[in-house]
């Protein structure tokens, strides 16, 4: 008022307030009581209070400039950034370094996370981070976007045609870009919240993934702990009773029947238990792979079942289930839209205390219909499972074999197993070879000692029957695209739930002990619903996805390329095992000989910080493989006829077995255990023990280099791979050399083979 005074203007005459101008202050920087000393004015819910924290040089600026006819003219937008560099430049250049170092130390964060996510080799976890700058950079083009309307006069003219000519322009004008960057930075949150989600489920859904490698290499037959037929046993549906007159001195006893469960509460009932886990698991895989005849046409084929991980693809499958969660389509933001409105429109004239009843209430109703939809969902997965024999003992010829490592085995000793020797190790005068020869030629035929089956064996082979739904029981409960919208919204919800928990707290804190009550429920639900309930949807989901004309053709070639890849990691592996060897044998011919340490249990805590988890696996693996009797030791021939395969002559490669396996053969058994293979990796590796390594590569080299040329052209590349039981086709080879070269080669000196061979080395043997 006093300022309209000083102006020549009546007290009531023109607007109620000018733009630049807050009521009863100065309208800059400082708000509250006007300059003559009048008390606060409180507008609406606002009370202004007399304060103005800039220096006195500095409070002209904040008085109001007068355009035509009471309008405000506009200033400037950086005319208070000018004015604080003249009179405190320090200010000045502190906010300039702390925008700087934020930004720095974000990027640097970006490439941290990026870089260990690229060494772990998850995919699906890069694009969430890329999903989440996104975000960020949407929000820094909103706020320059809210900069520029504020600050440009275009605020003030929407706040006139809202709040009307009458209306306070200035103090519309701010409440419009308060509220609208208010519900930005909450969008902007949900969003957060949501990708946050995704990425602890990710997390908790691939900590599952050590199970499934377990599932895909669990053997048949075995007195293993991990061995399927253990598992019936321990589950009283068969017996191991003592027979001399059978094989392995046993004979398994029927004692009940298997199946999934004859009604709905008995599935519910048996689905908690590992045996039934197991069992769909390797059902559901083998109908994968091995495809009934009838739908072998209609579905799309795995190209080479002996290395294809079917562990990969159900997790290259949940990944992308898990990014279809963060994207969040129209149709959520609508769908969601059209149930909260009301909700939260009933309880605007609500208490506080009624209002974190009613969100309690609404969290664990949904906690309730993700658990009904993860019912739904086992229900419809159990119709598209191949049933199995109910017989215990059929059920354990049918998946004899199938293990990720006796299907590489087969595939590897295919051409090195003469017609003789095939014929001798699977003849019936078998049980009367002395017992050495008998674990020999089981070994080498791919076979484990096996218990009697009481006739069961001398029945035809079983085969997997046919799923209920392709039998005509098709009524399914929802289709797959109904989940996974389904799942989507949950999970938006969900983010909805807890943003609004984050909001209420900063907008006003519980008051009582029951609004805390409410508030700790209403949190306690999210754990319950990210850690249980939601990645039991995803894997299952993943499973329905996953059978019959579900395939995803691209991803099968992505896995089916790895694979062939690992292959390769693995060779070179073999290679530098071969190259210990033949130090070994050296080494042992030279009277000044090199004792070598013996302490496996240093080797193993080596092991351990050399090789990273998913390369442990690998070369597990390779000991599985060799471990044809599935009783923990690797005898010299199966170590050998490895090498063999290789390229290496019989005579040399039985050699360099002996002399590995005598490196850390402490007792004499003339075996190798998993530990002992460990030392040896460790050993292989080891530059003090060999500077030379790169010899090991260039060996590998000339057993490529089949005219010894010098040269290795990808055609012989090619054919020499496949000698070596490494099916790579040749436009896979060219890839490989292209992706290392970056260019394209027809053909690679030694140098560059070397070079490309140790870039295709597992990470620890570089």
């Amino acid at each position: 008022l006093a300022v309209r005074r000083a102006a020549g203007r009546p007290a009531g005459s023109g607007p109620r307030a000018f733009a630049g101008a807050r009521l009863g202050g100065c309208g800059g920087p400082c708000s509250g009581a006007n300059d003559a000393g009048l008390a606060p004015l409180e507008t609406g819910a606002r009370t202004r209070r007399s304060s103005c924290a800039l220096p006195t040089e500095l409070r002209s600026s904040c008085r109001p400039r007068f355009g035509h006819r009471g309008s405000v003219a506009r200033r400037g937008i950086f005319t208070e950034i000018e004015e604080v560099i003249r009179h405190r430049p320090s200010i000045f250049l502190g906010e300039i370094m702390l925008v700087v170092l934020l930004s720095l130390s974000l990027e640097k964060g970006d490439h941290w996370i990026r870089r260990k996510l690229q060494d772990y080799g998850d995919t699906t976890a890069s694009k969430i981070v890329d999903a989440l700058f996104k975000e960020v950079t949407v929000l820094g083009f909103i706020g320059l976007l809210l900069f520029f309307i504020t600050h440009s006069g275009a605020a003030t003219a929407l706040a006139a045609n809202v709040y009307g000519a009458g209306s306070d322009l200035h103090e519309g004008a701010e409440v419009l870009a308060e509220t609208f960057e208010t519900i930005h930075m909450v969008i902007f949150l949900l969003l957060c919240v949501l990708l946050f989600q995704s990425g602890v489920v990710l997390a908790l859904t691939q900590q599952v993934s050590k199970a499934w490698g377990n599932y895909e290499r669990t053997r048949s037959f075995g007195t293993e702990e991990s061995s399927l037929e253990t598992q019936f046993v321990k589950a009283g549906y068969i017996e191991r009773v003592p027979r001399d007159d059978q094989p392995r001195g046993t004979e398994l006893v029927l004692k009940r029947r298997y199946t999934y469960g004859g009604d709905f509460f008995e599935r519910l009932h048996l689905r908690r238990e590992y045996l039934t886990k197991l069992i769909m698991f390797r059902a559901i895989r083998h109908e994968f792979l091995f495809p009934r005849r009838q739908s072998r046409r209609s579905t799309a084929r795995v190209p080479n079942p002996a290395i294809f991980s079917f562990e990969s693809y159900i997790l290259k499958c949940l990944g992308r289930t898990v990014l279809a969660l963060v994207e969040v389509e129209t149709d959520t933001w609508l769908i969601s839209l059209a149930v909260l409105v009301p909700i939260v429109f009933a309880c605007t004239g609500a208490s506080a205390v009624t209002v974190k009843a009613i969100h309690c209430a609404l969290a664990w109703m949904l906690f309730l219909a993700a658990g009904v939809l993860a019912v739904l969902l086992e229900e419809d997965t159990f119709k598209f499972t191949p049933p199995i024999p109910s017989d215990p003992r059929a059920c354990l010829r049918l998946f004899s074999g199938t293990s990720a490592q006796m299907l590489r085995r087969a595939s590897q000793y295919a051409r090195v197993l003469g017609g003789s020797e095939r014929q001798e190790a699977g003849g019936e005068d078998r049980a009367g070879a002395p017992a050495d020869q008998k674990a020999t030629l089981a070994s080498l035929s791919g076979k484990r000692f096996r218990p009697g089956l009481g006739g069961v064996e001398d029945a035809p082979k079983p085969r997997l029957g046919t799923p209920p739904f392709f039998e005509g029981d098709t009524d399914t409960y929802l289709s797959a695209v109904t989940y996974e919208q389904l799942l989507r919204l949950l999970s938006f919800f969900q983010a909805i739930s807890v943003t609004a928990l984050i909001a209420s707290y900063f907008h006003q804190p519980p008051q009582d002990l029951v609004e805390g009550m409410f508030y700790a429920l209403t949190w306690a639900q999210w754990p319950f619903m990210m850690f249980f309930m939601v990645p039991v949807l995803l894997r299952r989901l993943t499973f329905r996805n996953s059978i019959e004309l579900k395939k995803d053709v691209e991803v099968i070639r992505r896995v089916d390329r790895e694979g062939n890849e690992a292959l390769i990691r693995d060779f070179i592996v073999l290679i530098r095992l071969i190259g210990l060897a033949r130090w070994v044998g050296q080494t042992s011919q030279n009277p000044e000989r090199h004792e070598a340490p013996m302490d496996e249990e240093t080797y193993a805590k080596q092991f351990e910080e050399l090789v990273p988890q998913t390369e442990q696996v690998e070369l597990w693996n390779i000991f599985a493989v060799w471990d044809a009797e599935n009783c923990g030791k690797v005898s010299v021939i199966e170590m050998g006829k490895t090498f063999e395969v290789m390229g290496l002559p019989h005579d040399v490669s039985m050699q360099a077995a002996r002399d590995l396996i005598s490196v850390v053969d402490r007792e004499g058994s003339g075996t190798l255990t998993w530990s002992g293979f460990k030392a040896l990796t460790v050993l292989a590796n080891s530059s003090t023990l060999r500077p030379d390594l790169d010899k090991d590569l260039e060996r590998f080299f000339e057993l490529v280099d089949a005219n010894q040329d010098g040269v290795v052209t990808l055609t012989e590349l090619t054919q020499a791979l496949r000698r070596m039981r490494i099916g790579l086709q040749p436009e896979s080879v060219c890839s490989l050399v292209y992706k290392h070269f970056s260019e394209v080669k027809s053909y690679v000196t030694r140098d560059e083979f070397v070079d490309w061979a140790r870039s295709s080395a597992p990470t620890w043997a570089r």
